[in-house]
């Protein structure tokens, strides 16, 4: 790695803060304080066949119920995974700095109490007890194995609130080193995998396996790259706080953010995002993302596979606008897009008009109906 690419990434890492989102940048001066954030939902494999590949779906689908959304009494938000019996979720030290109890949601909406039980001033992670959780089977970790590059991963988080979310990738980089103010972050992976601002302390998975690689925690500026601290490096640390809590937290510098706060976002802000992000996982081939931002009706009257199948002859798909208007309880996004779709064996450019109603269901904006039709020319 050369000086001149290590001074880059440190001038412009950041880490994926508070509330709802909230994105510190970095420029030539560092901050020093950091702000918690990062929001991730319900995660973890019941099996023990280890050596068994399981499909993607059912991956995803075993490891959100262990992965959980940490709120903190000034309105952050983080994630977190379920790591042993004891009920001791992992997370980022940035999402839980200053706090001593914690909020803890789970998949199914319940609320617990959660007790910060470890903390690291150095390394970006922290662990939470949450004694309801306790004799809950946690997400598998890999203990002993290295991590190639270019490994297939998966993401779980809750960007901006968006709970269930899941992104795939690779790892595309490893043995990354950079600092933030107070923390060191030393031969982290590098991942392809979208991560935004609500990732932070959710479990980086390895698709194949299940198993947790690492705690997502970091993207550089506007990119699609970010970085995962390998769980192996922190093991060590956090059995410890396990069998022994620290009887006293230390305090870290008041947060501040240098970059944009999205607790006051509006619901038309919330939902030309969610817009956004929908067809961004389509292109990407994602669609158990993009079917997962649907609402319960939809759902019920659309399996998967029918969503899927709808997608089959789309290449991709590009936004060219975007307008959100509020409507009572919900709000209304028409938007209008370009795709190109394989039809009778040639590419074809398309254009059509779509109107998408979104609202709330359990606290989570989705989208709950749409319709749209073909333009001419």
């Amino acid at each position: 790695m050369s000086r001149e690419w290590m001074t880059s990434l440190i001038l412009t890492v950041c880490i994926i803060l508070a509330g709802l989102g909230g994105v510190v940048y970095i420029n030539k001066t560092i901050p020093g304080q950091l702000e918690a954030s990062a929001m991730l939902q319900q995660s973890v494999p019941e099996e023990e066949e280890k050596d068994i590949p399981r499909n993607t779906q059912d991956i995803i689908f075993e490891s959100q119920k262990k992965v959980v959304q940490i709120e903190l009494e000034n309105g952050t938000i983080g994630s977190g995974f379920l790591y042993n019996d004891k009920g001791d979720v992992i997370t980022n030290a940035h999402v839980v700095a200053n706090a001593e109890k914690v909020n803890i949601i789970t998949t199914d909406s319940k609320e617990l109490e959660g007790k910060v039980i470890g903390i690291s001033r150095t390394t970006d992670v922290a662990l939470v007890r949450v004694d309801d959780l306790k004799d809950k089977k946690p997400l598998p970790i890999n203990e002993e194995e290295d991590v190639p590059l270019l490994t297939k991963v998966l993401a779980l988080g809750s960007p901006l609130g968006l709970q269930n979310t899941v992104t795939r990738g690779e790892i595309s980089g490893l043995n990354r080193n950079f600092e933030l103010d107070p923390f060191s972050y030393e031969n982290v992976y590098q991942i392809s995998a979208l991560i935004s601002p609500g990732n932070s302390g959710g479990p980086l998975i390895n698709a194949v396996t299940g198993e947790v690689l690492g705690i997502n925690s970091a993207k550089l500026g506007e990119d699609s790259i970010g970085f995962s601290i390998p769980i192996q490096d922190i093991l060590t640390r956090v059995r410890q706080w396990s069998d022994s809590p620290m009887n006293e937290l230390p305090e870290f510098p008041e947060i501040t953010a240098s970059g944009e706060t999205i607790e006051s976002k509006s619901d038309a802000d919330q939902a030309t995002y969610l817009i956004q992000y929908f067809y961004d996982s389509i292109n990407q081939g994602d669609f158990v993302t993009a079917y997962a931002l649907l609402g319960n009706n939809w759902q019920g009257g659309t399996s998967y596979e029918d969503f899927r199948a709808g997608y089959s002859n789309t290449l991709s798909v590009t936004i060219d606008n975007l307008v959100a208007d509020p409507q009572g309880e919900g709000v209304n996004v028409t938007t209008m897009i370009t795709t190109e779709e394989t039809v009778d064996g040639e590419v074809n450019s398309k254009k059509y008009k779509l109107t998408y109603h979104l609202g709330y269901e359990n606290d989570a904006m989705t989208i709950i109906s749409g319709d749209g039709e073909e333009m001419d020319g």
